[in-house]
């Protein structure tokens, strides 16, 4: 995932003003075939990226289509037999054969993770199921590497990733106790397949799914060199267009998986057929992550389960560089819908969504939302007011004038009004398809809100309370220094330049820091987001923590003054 992901994630950052969407004059289509051209003919135009889509409905494809290039610079169209990098959609894959391996009595999910990973005994103890269900706490390794000094254009493979993941000492949270999305986990499944198996995840998953399925144009892509036949670039949206987004990554696990729309049909039709799994496996696939608490979360190895229009789906999504997709699958209707794409602002969530309407809105289970035509009161509007934390470092500052809501981040000097959608949904940005959602108990102040990504991607955010702080009371020479971090194998250096304070690192241009609370810094850089100072007994700097998104306080020491 990456930094793109998390740019992506937080492309709220620049706080995109609202765009209206633009009232269709077209007629209904006439078949969820035609509508199914119709979602796509945005991208069915010289000069745009676009996407693939495959679609079954009782046990057979019934539609397959395509819009837009595959690369922009030669012309190319895309085409069914287009290969799409689909990034966390491989994580179910992933989690199939860590369950093809239970099946096979080699392991079992409840298994500690110490076992196929004596390198880990140092740290909590966790089970394959924590991993799987992404409870485990571990921290994300696309805020790693780059606070470890990856840059996005460096080769990165599963070796190096688990080099450093395994001198971590430290989590995000206990095992079991919260829920968080999160690459490392099926990174280390990945590992898991290859030892217990003696195979690549590549191999084994090709010798035990791609070949009985007949997937011929899927793969793990763990060779940066390797020949792909109709493989499609990414592209990223820009001001002026488009740009490659290049994919500089061999990682597999929780990602890497190279495949067409097509082929996402015949494993979705899997599902149905149990032509590879037992029945038992399939039954695993639908078992949902549960907390010490007894709570149940939505994931479920590889995939989210949620509710929609009356109807059970079972679903996924993927983004990196500039690929997008998605699958989505309704047993109860024996439906599915893959949508893969090559660049960023392609929302692949909203395509497949569209499409499973346009096909099922007859079936009797099918139920149309309501209209929520609701509109906050002065004192709803007041009750959302505060700071509230999304990453650590990272807030937003929610605010109202008495009439719509207000919204800042620490380093606005003005605040940006939000469209409202509803009395607890207000538009952050239509063309990223990003909403701020309150919870439905209005009654007292929230003690959160949710950042919500398209249809089902959500991101609680916490209220805080922030002391006042003035940014000039933090001294900079008391913080000059070099820092060295054990878990990361690197070294920092901090410098004092014009009364601000400067983190240097060779593989990255220079950040700076700015205070926001005693010994609290945020930093320029995505992946340093909050550095929280430490001092001894006689006040003096010893350390800091570090915290990035899904990666949280990593140590380091202080080596040396200067």
């Amino acid at each position: 995932m990456r930094r793109l992901f998390f740019l992506s994630l937080l492309a709220l950052l620049a706080l995109v003003p609202h765009r209206a969407q633009a009232q269709s004059t077209l007629p209904e289509p006439a078949s969820p075939a035609a509508a199914v051209q119709a979602l796509l003919a945005r991208w069915d135009r010289p000069g745009l990226p676009g996407a693939a889509v495959s679609i079954t409905l009782d046990g057979q494809v019934v539609q397959q289509a395509q819009a837009g290039a595959a690369d922009l610079e030669q012309g190319t169209p895309i085409t069914a037999e287009s290969v799409f990098h689909i990034a966390s959609v491989s994580k179910q894959f992933t989690a199939f054969a860590i369950l093809l391996l239970e099946q096979d009595g080699k392991l079992s999910i409840d298994d500690p993770l110490s076992r196929y990973l004596p390198e880990a005994t140092r740290w909590p103890p966790m089970t394959l199921r924590q991993l799987l269900d992404h409870t485990a706490g571990v921290r994300d390794f696309g805020t790693l590497m780059p606070a470890a000094g990856w840059r996005d254009e460096d080769l990165l493979t599963d070796e190096q990733v688990l080099r450093v993941v395994l001198r971590q000492r430290g989590g995000n949270f206990a095992p079991g106790t919260a829920y968080q999305y999160n690459n490392t986990d099926y990174a280390l499944l990945g590992e898991i397949v290859r030892r217990v198996s003696g195979k690549s995840l590549r191999v084994f998953c090709d010798e035990r799914i791609f070949q009985p399925l007949g997937m011929r144009d899927t793969r793990f892509d763990d060779e940066i060199g390797t020949f792909v036949p109709h493989r499609v670039p990414s592209w990223q949206s820009s001001g002026k267009g488009y740009v490659r987004a290049v994919l500089s990554s061999t990682t597999t696990g929780s990602t890497g998986l190279l495949t067409t729309a097509a082929d996402l049909s015949r494993w979705a039709l899997n599902f149905e057929t149990h032509t590879v799994g037992n029945a038992a496996l399939f039954a695993r696939m639908q078992e949902q992550g549960r907390l010490a608490d007894g709570t149940i979360n939505f994931y479920a190895l590889g995939q989210e389960r949620h509710a929609w229009r009356g109807l059970d789906t079972w679903s996924h999504g993927g983004r990196d560089a500039g690929y997008r997709s998605f699958l989505l699958r309704i047993p109860g209707e024996r439906f599915s819908v893959a949508v893969v794409a090559n660049a960023n602002n392609v929302d692949t969530s909203e395509i497949a969504y569209g499409i499973a309407e346009r096909y099922l809105s007859h079936r009797p289970g099918y139920r149309a939302p309501a209209p929520d035509s609701s509109r906050p009161s002065p004192r709803q509007l007041a009750s959302y007011a505060g700071d509230y934390e999304l990453f650590p470092g990272y807030f937003f500052r929610v605010g109202t004038d008495g009439r719509q809501l207000l919204l800042s981040t620490l380093d606005d000097a003005k605040p940006t009004a939000l469209p409202t959608l509803s009395a607890r949904r207000f538009q952050l940005s239509d063309a990223f398809n990003q909403v701020l959602e309150f919870p439905e108990d209005a009654r007292n102040p929230p003690d959160r809100l949710h950042f919500v990504i398209g249809q089902y991607g959500r991101i609680d955010a916490l209220r805080v309370k922030l002391a006042a702080f003035d940014p000039a009371s933090a001294r900079a020479d008391e913080f000059i220094g070099r820092y060295h971090s054990d878990e990361l194998d690197t070294d920092y250096v901090l410098t004092g330049e014009d009364g601000q304070l400067r983190l240097h690192h060779p593989r990255w241009p220079t950040a700076t820091l700015r205070p926001y609370q005693r010994d609290l810094f945020r930093s320029s850089a995505w992946f340093l987001q909050k550095i929280a100072f430490r001092r001894d007994d006689a006040g003096r700097v010893t350390g800091f923590l570090l915290s990035g998104p899904v990666a949280e306080n990593i140590v380091f020491e202080r080596v040396a003054d200067h």
